[in-house]
């Protein structure tokens, strides 16, 4: 019996056009979205090395946090949230704590144990803050349709009883998820005078 498919969001990043090496100016620009809720939260995300300390490899891991509101959050309300400190707090998940609104990616260790299921290259979390649900993120990188860096992927929620490799093998794969809608292609779609929409 196959299983409901689970609900997803969108999550797409961009290299930063104003980055220059070594400076400290995040690596990407991108947008997310929270499972079956509406609007997009903006966010930047910066690269760092560390080493794994399971197998001591130096590796690459991004970082970031996401705006205080999605973009179709009423003006007033981004006003009067801006009037408060945040106090949501910390929260945990797979052994993660994340402060509110921020992102982390991993390099994902899955990925190789069995390469024909191509799995994303990273994995991780975003925690939305105001005591929502941590979400996961699974991310393919990319090429942009101009050969820079991008990022592009999915939000989900964890499955609970399910390892991160088997919630993997649940999820479909990034063509599966640009099939299905899940995902965007790129750029959202703008309109042209006479509301064409451009491509």
């Amino acid at each position: 019996m196959d299983q409901p498919q689970q609900p997803r969001g969108n999550f797409v990043a961009f290299k930063n056009k104003s980055k220059q090496p070594g400076d400290r100016l995040p690596t990407f620009d991108g947008r997310l979205s929270i499972p079956e809720i509406e609007g997009e939260h903006s966010f930047a995300l910066w690269a760092h090395e560390y080493t794994n300390p399971k197998t001591g490899e130096v590796q690459v891991m991004f970082n970031g946090k996401a705006g205080h509101f999605a973009n179709n959050t009423p003006p007033m309300d981004q006003v009067l949230g801006l009037m408060k400190p945040d106090e949501s707090p910390a929260a945990e998940t797979a052994g993660l704590t994340l402060e509110s609104r921020q992102i982390v990616l991993f390099p994902n260790g899955f990925k190789d144990e069995e390469p024909e299921k191509n799995r994303p290259d990273y994995w991780g979390a975003f925690s939305p803050g105001n005591g929502a649900p941590v979400v996961r993120i699974s991310v393919w990188m990319r090429n942009d349709r101009y050969g820079n860096a991008m990022m592009q992927g999915a939000t989900s929620y964890p499955i609970p009883g399910k390892s991160e490799a088997e919630m993997q093998d649940a999820a479909p794969t990034l063509e599966g998820l640009l099939e299905q809608g899940s995902v965007t292609k790129g750029m959202p779609a703008r309109k042209r005078a006479g509301g064409r929409e451009a491509r």
